[in-house]
């Protein structure tokens, strides 16, 4: 889906990339926090999402504070953000599933009145090629639609967003986990979980700062 989310900077600006779940595909890996040492997880204990699919959620870890300081400045109002998807099909017939953008925000963030949130998408996706990702065994087009009764963000924070599409690829391991790739760069920017018709994701995408 499409990528509305800003960079952590003083002047932030759009990376053009079209991305709704996960950080912009910039032919890098999924960027890094680049906070140093890790907090508390958000979640606690591994779970299942009712069908035998492990949580990927499971590990995100809350370090908001990390984003406070930009530029030499130690109080600027950012939040740390999370993609995580959940895809449930076939790679014959297509999937359907879950996107969710998540925000925790830090100090500065909830002195301005602002709170944790999350932006939600309602996805289908259809099968297509895997790109340049040779080490992939399936490809897929999701197409998203902001689900407003779910999603606790302002309107502004994803406002001109709220239809978006992206293709994705994916190496199903044989230990239960599965890697997510950008078909035109080939690069990596997820990892989660899947199971015989279900698959997920979790992408840390560092910091952004709110929409007015």
């Amino acid at each position: 889906m499409l990528l509305f989310l800003l960079a952590c900077t003083e002047d932030p600006k759009d990376t053009g990339s079209s991305h709704t779940g996960q950080p912009a595909d910039t032919g890098d890996s999924a960027a890094d926090t680049g906070t140093g040492d890790t907090a508390d997880t958000d979640t606690g204990d591994d779970t299942d999402t009712g069908s035998g699919l492990k949580d990927v959620r499971d590990e995100m870890i809350r370090n908001a504070d990390a984003c406070q300081i930009i530029g030499g400045h130690d109080d600027v109002p950012a939040a740390q953000q999370y993609y995580w998807g959940e895809f449930h099909g076939n790679d014959d017939d297509g999937w359907t599933g879950e996107e969710v953008w998540y925000l925790f925000g830090n100090q500065p963030w909830y002195d301005r009145g602002l709170e944790d949130c999350e932006v939600h998408f309602d996805i289908t996706a259809d099968p297509a090629g895997t790109g340049t990702c040779t080490s992939c065994d399936a490809g897929l087009v999701a197409h998203a639609v902001v689900n407003v009764s779910n999603t606790t963000c302002p309107a502004p924070q994803y406002g001109g967003y709220e239809t978006m599409e992206e293709p994705y690829a994916v190496e199903r391991l044989g230990d239960g986990s599965i890697d997510w790739y950008f078909p035109g760069s080939g690069s990596q920017f997820a990892h989660g979980y899947w199971i015989e018709g279900a698959m997920n994701y979790l992408a840390d995408d560092g910091c952004t700062l709110p929409v007015d």
